[in-house]
Formats: structure tokens, sequence, C-alpha cells
């Protein structure tokens, strides 16, 4: 894409000043408002989201439609990053949105390592997550691409916004597999251990949220990819100690972790039981004393985030974890029962509200009526001619098969041994 960087837009409203970041579907710029400059202070500054209408095939341009009209829907919860204003010209989309200074949440995890040991910020920012998110879900839009890098930050970081709606659906169940970014899919999302069947849109996005939360409060990921060809995986699979084996995490955060990536998406935790959860426990983190006692792994993960940590002398549990190591034998990995799928299993189509009851879904909220959820009607940008309509009366958008994700930066991978 052409660099814009200077240059001004929507006649000569928007003045573009630098890069803020790229993904597969756009490049999103830090702008001011030209409209806003005065005597007594200077112009509001944006974020404007820049999208090639030139690779637009007609998936693309269903993507695009929905992205504006769904994170429009959304955007008068606090947490979740306001869409301002879309119009578009010959070649490209663009999306204007408010400019949060403190960059991304990634940043704040790998660089500040700002959550480790810290109860009541965690607590707080990763509430505020999960209630935009149960938010969004009220409003029947599901991200499907949750990760730090698309939840933004004030300067502080005390305050988060949740962004980039581009993979975002209303609809409540997907065929779409492989959406998202590859460490925060659940394995229905992945699809193939799953046998590619049909998949709760919610559920999945509980999982990404609760890869979210190890990251926030280790700075790592404790997998690359939920199939049990990724080693890490499949030893969590094989092993419910397996987090605090190699992560500094308490048992309360442990039995939490265990209650959110649940392999049956029917069983997994409710974004309510979940932030009950979270209120209540007592710490995310081991104390002192565990940690001097911890396997090295877990130690070693403390130590990066800032911690001094002195093992036991001797180090009595180090020794007894090499043994156990070395005379365990492991049993080949096997992924959880699921149902052989079906030849006629392999191609399902999209699936519309109407086709889905509240008995049908993993983890409904009761049946659906109009109701349940009110249409916004007549939602218009003016200018923009890609014929934005209510997606409450128009149905829900067939999902798609993906293109290339987005490039995603990633925090250190546990190891598995």
């Amino acid at each position: 894409m052409m660099n814009f960087t200077d240059r001004v837009l929507d006649c000569g409203r928007y003045k573009l000043l630098q890069v803020l970041g790229t993904g597969a579907y756009g490049v999103v710029y830090r702008a001011i408002d030209l409209k806003t400059a005065s005597s007594a202070g200077s112009p509001v500054q944006v974020a404007i989201k820049i999208l090639d209408k030139r690779c637009f095939n007609d998936a693309a341009a269903e993507r695009a439609r929905r992205e504006v009209v769904l994170h429009h829907f959304v955007s008068e919860h606090p947490n979740v990053v306001t869409m301002q204003h879309a119009f578009e010209d010959a070649m490209f989309v663009y999306i204007v949105m408010d400019y949060c200074p403190g960059g991304d949440l990634f940043s704040r995890i790998a660089d500040d390592k700002m959550f480790f040991r810290n109860d009541d910020l965690t607590k707080s920012v990763f509430l505020k997550i999960l209630d935009a998110v149960a938010y969004c879900h009220q409003k029947r839009v599901y991200h499907r691409d949750l990760k730090p890098e698309n939840i933004l930050c004030s300067k502080d970081g005390s305050q988060v916004y949740v962004s980039d709606f581009g993979l975002c659906t209303s609809g409540l169940v997907s065929t779409t597999w492989g959406c998202g970014s590859a460490p925060y899919m659940s394995p229905e999302c992945v699809g193939k251990e799953a046998g590619y069947l049909p998949y709760s849109n919610r559920t999945s996005d509980i999982w990404a949220l609760g890869l979210i939360l190890i990251n926030m409060i280790t700075s790592r990921s404790p997998w690359q990819k939920a199939i049990t060809s990724d080693d890490c995986f499949c030893e969590f699979l094989l092993n419910e100690g397996y987090l605090r084996e190699k992560l500094p995490i308490s048992r309360e955060a442990n039995a939490l972790f265990r209650k959110i990536f649940v392999y049956e998406p029917s069983e997994r935790i409710t974004l309510s039981a979940l932030r009950r959860e979270i209120i209540a426990l007592p710490t995310f983190f081991m104390n002192d004393e565990e940690l001097a006692s911890a396997g090295e792994v877990a130690r070693e993960v403390a130590e990066s985030c800032g911690v001094r940590v002195v093992p036991i002398q001797g180090g009595l549990s180090a020794k007894l974890a090499k043994m156990v190591g070395a005379v365990r034998k492991r049993t080949p990995a096997k992924p959880p029962h699921v149902p052989a799928p079906r030849e006629d299993d392999l191609v399902v189509p999209s699936l519309d509200v109407s086709d889905a009851t509240s008995s049908t879904l993993p983890s409904s909220m009761g049946p659906v009526t109009p109701g349940s959820y009110p249409g916004q009607h007549e939602i218009y940008f003016s200018g923009l001619q890609l014929q934005f309509e209510d997606f409450e009366q128009t149905g829900l958008i067939k999902d798609e098969k993906m293109p290339q994700a987005p490039r995603t930066r990633h925090f250190a991978k546990v190891h598995a041994a």
C-alpha cells in the first residue's frame, strides 16, 4: 500500500502523521482532525485505518462492511475503541477511530512487565477487557481475533480498549476454521482434531481471553497452537499441574485456567462465572516460598519478569524434578475423543440465527428473539458507497475461507520438557 504520511483526507479534514501499525487487511495511521484546530488548543488526534479496495474480492468487501457496521454498533462501551466515522474514495476505505496514546497491551506486557505480581492492576484491566467482550456478545458481536495486540491502552496502561474488528461476526455459530491468530485459537476453531464441526463463537472468544490473562501474568504463551502436535498443548492435556510446573502461577489461578481451557466448548466457563472467579481470586501468582521450590522453568519465567528467586538450599526440588523426568514414561499424545467426522460433516453450510436454537448452542443465553437484540436501523456513513446496511435486517454475513492471517508478535513459549 502507498505511503499516506503527510497526506490530507476527507476534503482537508484529516492530516495523516505516522504509521501506527500494519496488518494483512490494512494500515493504521495517527492523524489530526484539522476541523478541531483552534487558537485555544491543538487539533484532536485520531487513528485512521485504511483498507485498499483494489485488493478486495467479494469476501473482502463483505469483511469491510461487517467491520464498519459491527464496530460502530458496539462503540458505546467505554472499553471498546470508539469508531467515529467512515468514508471512502475510488481506491480506499477509511475508518476513523479514537486515538489511544498508550500503544497496545502486548507492549505493556512484553516490555514493561507491568502486571507481574500486581493482582489489583491485573484484575482491574482484565475485567475491563472481559466486560467489553461481554457487552459485544450481548449485542451479538463476536470478535474472533482477541489478543494483546488488538487491545489498546491509555498512557499509564490503566485503561484498555478492545480494537480491530476486522474478523468479527454477528453469527452465533461458525464454520470458519483457522479464523484469528494461531496462539489464541480454540481447538474447535483450529478444527482439525475437533472434527471440523460448527462451533460457538462465544466460547471461542472465552478461550482467547484465557490466553490473554496468562500473557498478562507471566509474559509467556503456554503453547503456540491448541493441537496435540504442539508438545506444550499435549502436555497440558495430559498433566493437570502442567501450567504450575512451567509458569509461576498460584494454585487458584491454575484451577481457573482449567475451567477456561476445557476442550469441550459446552463445558467451558461462561463470561459471567469467569468474572466472579476473577474478583474472588486471592492471587494469580506464586509467593516467594512457592517460587523457591518451583521447577526451573517457572523460576526462570519469574526471574525474566524481574523477581530474584533463591532456590531451596541444595536444590532438592529441582533434583527431584530431574529424577522424575528421567524415569517417567511419556504416553504418546492423543487428542480428547471426538466423533470421527463423517464425509458430510466436512463441508457444513454457514448457520443462520434462525437455524440455531437455544438448545443447539453450546453456551446459549436463551432463545434469540427480536427483543433480545434490538436492531440499530439505518446505519449509514456519509460518502460511503459500500452499501452498509443494518446487519439485523439483512441477516448474517456468511463465513468464508480466511485469507492469510495477519502477522502476530509472539510471547516466548514455555518448554514442554
